[in-house]
């Protein structure tokens, strides 16, 4: 689940990209669980670091084509566990 939300967030960022503290506010993770989730997506080639291009001190995750398509691949399923976990659990009051 935080492997696809750290993909769904770069693919939703300007140029695919987020600095690596804005990506860890925004997933609700710390900043050393998010590097630890970005490390690991960069070992399968969905995402790589790089430099902030305008500091240099901090560093971006930028979501590779690679990601992109399995961010695609992956969207189906997982929309359909979540409405299973989560939609189909609330009662219906109708």
């Amino acid at each position: 689940m935080t492997e696809f939300a750290a993909l769904l967030l770069l693919s939703e960022a300007p140029d695919h990209r987020m600095r690596m503290s804005a990506l860890a506010g925004a997933s609700g993770l710390t900043p050393s669980r998010i590097t630890r989730v970005i490390d690991g997506l960069s070992k399968h080639s969905l995402v790589r670091k790089e430099r902030h291009g305008q500091d240099g001190r901090g560093a971006e995750a930028v979501l590779t084509e690679a990601g992109l398509r399995a961010l695609r691949s992956a969207q189906p399923a997982h929309l359909a566990s979540a409405r299973t976990r989560v939609l189909d659990q609330i009662p219906r009051t109708c």
